[in-house]
């Protein structure tokens, strides 16, 4: 796990450690989620036969994209059944947020054969320049990295590009595999929101309905907020896929408790 991660998702790592895991900190490069994907791959290169390599993104060589879609599969499954058993229609829109691309594969996957409208929110952090954020799908192009064929954040020279995001699940130059064919085929709508915007989606989930999600999901409520002030009608389904406790030290360190944020973000709309 990157260092850069370790500090910003300390409740995670402590949880984890009292699991009995022991999390080995990555400290070239960025330190975040593209550096512990390298240090993983070597690791695993020189001890195949002792050791299982083990993803939770849907990224890398076959079968692993494969493998992680399949894994999350249930969520979009369930959630496909209990929308509808309890409003008796599908969602309008369907939002999940897009690093690598696991969670919301698994929760695409079920509506794509279903007239719904399907947006991957991808991280724009500081803003579209080139390694001020994540958003693979929108500014990215064919590329290879880690064994797997996509789309990729790049430099001058090729080679993947420096990226960020005040979430630690979607700092990753790449996208799942699948993600890039949806994308090409125009089945999937990508679109962007930054940090501030996600920040605030989590303080109003937070006051509103007392739940707190994790920075990553954050950024898919943020698109639906911004949709929903638009005035549009109908039904948009939102994928909640973490938790934000990992995050709390770090929210609160950065952000605040969320009140003077709050009218920060009320400003800069207005």
């Amino acid at each position: 796990m990157g260092e850069v991660d370790i500090a910003k998702q300390a409740p995670n790592v402590t949880r984890m450690k009292l699991l009995g895991a022991r999390v080995i900190p990555v400290t070239f490069g960025l330190k975040t989620l593209k550096e512990a994907v390298d240090a993983a791959f070597e690791a695993y290169s020189r001890e195949y036969k002792d050791a299982i390599y083990c993803i939770g993104t849907a990224a890398g060589p076959h079968p692993f994209p494969l493998m992680v879609r399949d894994f999350q599969y249930c969520v979009g499954e369930e959630a496909r059944e209990q929308f509808k058993s309890q409003t008796g229609h599908l969602p309008d829109q369907v939002v999940a947020c897009v690093g690598g691309g696991s969670n919301s594969i698994g929760m695409f996957t079920p509506f794509l054969a279903d007239p719904v409208e399907l947006v991957g929110v991808e991280p724009l952090g500081h803003g579209p320049a080139l390694g001020d954020h994540a958003a693979t799908l929108t500014y990215g192009s064919e590329g290879v990295m880690h064994g797997f064929n996509s789309i990729m954040l790049s430099d001058e020279n090729g080679d993947p590009a420096p990226v960020y995001s005040n979430a630690s699940g979607l700092d990753y130059p790449s996208v799942g595999p699948e993600h890039a064919m949806l994308h090409d085929m125009g089945r999937i709508t990508y679109k962007t929101i930054d940090d501030e915007e996600a920040i605030e989606a989590l303080f109003l989930l937070s006051r509103h309905e007392g739940i707190i999600p994790a920075i990553e999901s954050s950024h898919a409520l943020a698109y639906a907020i911004k949709v929903a002030r638009t005035g549009m009608t109908g039904s948009i389904l939102v994928n909640l896929s973490g938790r934000g406790d990992k995050d709390l030290d770090f929210i609160v360190e950065k952000y605040g408790y969320g009140p003077d944020f709050l009218e920060k973000m009320e400003a800069r709309r207005s």
